[in-house]
């Protein structure tokens, strides 16, 4: 049984397929999730942390289950770009966000869980473990290696995750957690729209095709488009469609500061605070 989006020879066909493996990711993700707010003081979980968490999870389960994940792992490099914005620009905010502010305080009090909280929210740790991660998943011989097992692909979303959650846990990091300032913080992801320009770079103005997974792979009907033009796609993707999704990161920080400097008030005090969960 195929229980996780892998590249394949088969041709492809327009007929749903049942990815076990993506299933039982997103059940035990939403079940976390649910035992966490039960064990929250009642009242303590907002609406905000509610749909952060429903829009985290379909986002997520359309990157990894059928068609985006099983035509991203092995048939069209632009639908596999478009995994890695869905899974670690929007996913991995949206299931940091849905954590209850409460509970990110509750962990922090800590010492030992607040140091690590501390030292992950370092803008540089943020930056390197995203961009070394999405260097290496683009890496030719990388994709054309792990894509065609379950495992390695499955590693490969794993990893995207990892790497969305370490470059927004320095923008949604607790106040007594968190570096960076909301004027830094606007900085932060402006900065971190320039590494994926390289990766994005050479996708898009190779003279040839860079993976022979998609280059070889059955064309899709209803969806032909050459080897060469599918890369380019791919590229232009990563940064004309992620970068404005940073920048509306951006532009949510830029108002939320401004509002509380109209306020009076520090800009993390914006946001209600959320009661600490029951013990």
């Amino acid at each position: 049984m195929t229980w996780w989006c892998a590249a394949s020879d088969a041709a492809w066909q327009w007929t749903w397929r049942w990815y076990p493996g993506a299933w039982l990711a997103i059940g035990l993700l939403v079940f976390s999730y649910l035992r966490l707010y039960r064990n929250s003081e009642p009242g303590s979980v907002s609406t905000l942390s509610k749909f952060c968490l429903a829009a985290g999870t379909l986002a997520l389960w359309a990157a990894i289950d059928w068609p985006i994940g099983a035509l991203g792992a092995g048939y069209l490099s632009w639908v596999h770009t478009v995994q890695l914005l869905l899974i670690s620009l929007i996913a991995a905010p949206l299931l940091l966000l849905a954590i209850p502010r409460g509970c990110l305080d509750y962990w922090a009090e800590q010492p030992r869980r607040r140091a690590w909280m501390r030292a992950l929210s370092h803008p540089l740790v943020g930056l390197i473990v995203f961009n070394a991660i999405l260097g290496v998943t683009h890496v030719p011989s990388i994709v054309d290696s792990v894509m065609k097992t379950q495992l390695g692909n499955f590693g490969i979303d794993l990893l995207w995750l990892i790497g969305g959650i370490a470059l927004w846990w320095p923008v949604i990091a607790p106040p007594g957690v968190a570096r960076l300032s909301p004027p830094m913080q606007i900085g932060y992801l402006f900065v971190s729209t320039i590494p994926p320009t390289i990766p994005a770079a050479f996708l898009t103005f190779a003279k040839y095709p860079l993976y022979a997974l998609y280059e070889l792979a059955p064309r899709v009907p209803g969806m032909q488009i050459a080897a060469q033009a599918d890369q380019q796609v791919s590229g232009l993707i990563m940064k004309v469609v992620g970068d404005p999704i940073l920048w509306l990161g951006m532009a949510i920080l830029f108002f939320r500061w401004a509002r509380s400097e109209r306020a009076g008030l520090p800009a993390e005090t914006v946001r209600a605070p959320e009661s600490v969960p029951a013990a």
